[in-house]
């Protein structure tokens, strides 16, 4: 059985900003993920969060490049794209409003969605809400 992970904007920017401060960590995470054969799962949401960030904190042929490259990616079988849906949309609605005492951002609430309704219990994050939401957090 294929092995799957979430793949979180945390991880994409880490692994494309080599003057951010997680990036050794990402990057060797990123190394044993694939070694071990996970396939990286994230959603059209995260990877537009993702090509802001980059934009916005390194430049705009960065965001350009990355986001050539994880289509290329997914073509190639390495990256699974899930498009987040009305449910996703409504579920992920739901997480918000309930968890009022949290900052979850209305994109990590539609990963969490996703990753529900998917049954993916790890996320290749450094961002503690998702452990908040009961998802093992790599690294």
């Amino acid at each position: 059985m294929l092995k799957k992970i979430f793949v979180d904007t945390w991880a994409w920017y880490a692994l494309a900003d080599k003057s951010d401060v997680d990036h050794a960590i990402a990057e060797k995470m990123n190394k044993q993920l694939l070694d071990d054969g996970y396939l990286f799962v994230t959603t059209n949401n995260v990877l537009s969060e993702s090509v802001t960030l980059m934009c916005y904190k390194m430049n705009h042929l960065i965001a350009v490049k990355f986001w050539n490259l994880t289509q290329q990616l997914v073509k190639s079988g390495f990256v699974e794209v899930v498009r987040v849906n009305e449910w996703h949309e409504q579920k992920a609605w739901e997480i918000f409003e309930k968890y009022n005492d949290q900052k979850f951002s209305l994109v990590d609430c539609t990963s969490f969605a996703v990753m529900q309704d998917l049954s993916l219990s790890e996320v290749f994050t450094g961002d503690h809400h998702f452990s908040i939401m009961g998802f093992i957090c790599v690294p």
